[in-house]
């Protein structure tokens, strides 16, 4: 408005039209809008100010005297010094051999407020802290009676040897809706403190031994690394069901092949991961059941001494997999039995051990 009064001004005297009247007339105009433009402006400047003041105002209020970005850094801190205490209560609880099912018991408090990195280690160190166990719970589930008592309530103590054969997996594995049953107290307690722990009982040989029971520890799953939750599936295949017993391999040839596939995919995406020797040596294990089988399970026919016709098929479809170390070495194995009219004697079999340390080797290669 200040400019348009100015430039009217410039107009008059262009044109002859301005007389001194005119010329005080105009510049009265001028200050009026030049005093109204002022005041104008300065309504604005209060608004904004008041606006600002206001917000900032705001966010301190809300956050109890601290501005927003101060506050949630410090709500930050807190989580991380939480995990930190957590973790430290819980290392200090391994540390003081508390006993697997009171570390299942923190865990399951706890892991959901840890990052993945915390929960992942608590798993690890329950799987260690289990794994030395195995022995003490052993000894204690062969004082007394325990045993018998055992064997009395499985389905071994209650079935005749014809129906046993068909119903091995119900034969392996106590049946843990008989724990109410266990009229022994300390052996009862004994049992609890098992599951709870995230164990299982297996049979073998008569009797009832303590296993990690894997499959329970993909309860975590959602909290885990994809390294620890690929690794409790690969572990929980054989407390699931085991790969041999009793010198005799109690999975089909099949199983055993999807086994080894899932061992090897695990050592080349995971070389770095601490359970890569572990890993390596499971994988070492399953190579050697598959291609040679086992003194009760053996690939040949006792009377023909050829190779039975599933055990190749079985090597014909890893054969025909996508590229694997596995495929490769049973690609040669079949050629090699293809070679002695499918018989299976001293000249192939005495090639397996060749062939397996050509597997590892591989394998290593590629970390």
């Amino acid at each position: 408005m200040y400019i348009i009064g100015i430039l009217n001004i410039v107009i008059h005297i262009k044109f002859g039209l301005m007389d001194i009247i005119g010329i005080t007339k105009l510049l009265k105009e001028v200050r009026i809008m030049k005093k109204r433009t002022t005041v104008f402006m300065l309504l604005i400047s209060i608004l904004l100010f008041t606006s600002i003041v206001a917000c900032r105002g705001k966010d301190v209020d809300e956050n109890n005297g601290e501005p927003a970005d101060k506050v949630e850094q410090t709500t930050e801190d807190i989580v991380e010094n939480d995990e930190e205490t957590i973790m430290k209560d819980f290392k200090t609880m391994v540390k003081s051999d508390n006993e697997p099912f009171t570390l299942v018991k923190f865990i399951d408090e706890n892991i959901e407020k840890v990052k993945i990195e915390y929960a992942t280690e608590m798993i690890k160190d329950l799987e260690e802290v289990q794994e030395g166990y195995i022995e003490r719970y052993t000894d204690q589930l062969f004082m007394e009676e325990h045993q018998m008592e055992l064997l009395s309530l499985s389905e071994i103590g209650q079935t005749g040897r014809d129906e046993m054969e068909n119903k091995i997996e119900n034969l392996l594995f106590f049946d843990e809706t008989k724990i109410e049953e266990i009229k022994n107290g300390n052996l009862n307690e004994l049992v609890k403190k098992l599951i709870q722990g995230k164990y299982r009982l297996i049979n073998m040989e008569g009797a009832f031994y303590p296993i990690i029971d894997y499959e329970e520890l993909k309860v975590y799953n959602d909290y885990l690394s994809e390294e620890m939750k690929e690794y409790i599936d690969i572990k929980s295949m054989d407390s699931n069901m085991p790969t041999i017993l009793d010198a005799g391999i109690v999975i089909s040839f099949d199983q055993l092949a999807e086994r080894l596939i899932k061992t090897e995919n695990y050592i080349l995406k995971y070389p770095d991961s601490i359970k890569y020797e572990e890993i390596l040596r499971l994988y070492g294990v399953y190579l050697k059941f598959y291609l040679e089988g086992s003194s009760n399970t053996p690939i040949y026919d006792f009377e023909s001494k050829k190779i039975k016709d599933e055990i190749l098929s079985s090597y014909k479809k890893v054969k025909d997999m996508d590229e694997t170390v596995t495929s490769k070495v049973v690609s040669k194995y079949i050629d090699i039995i293809g070679e002695n009219q499918n018989i299976i004697d001293e000249n192939v079999l005495s090639k397996v051990t060749e062939l397996h340390s050509e597997a590892i080797a591989t394998i290593e290669e590629q970390k």
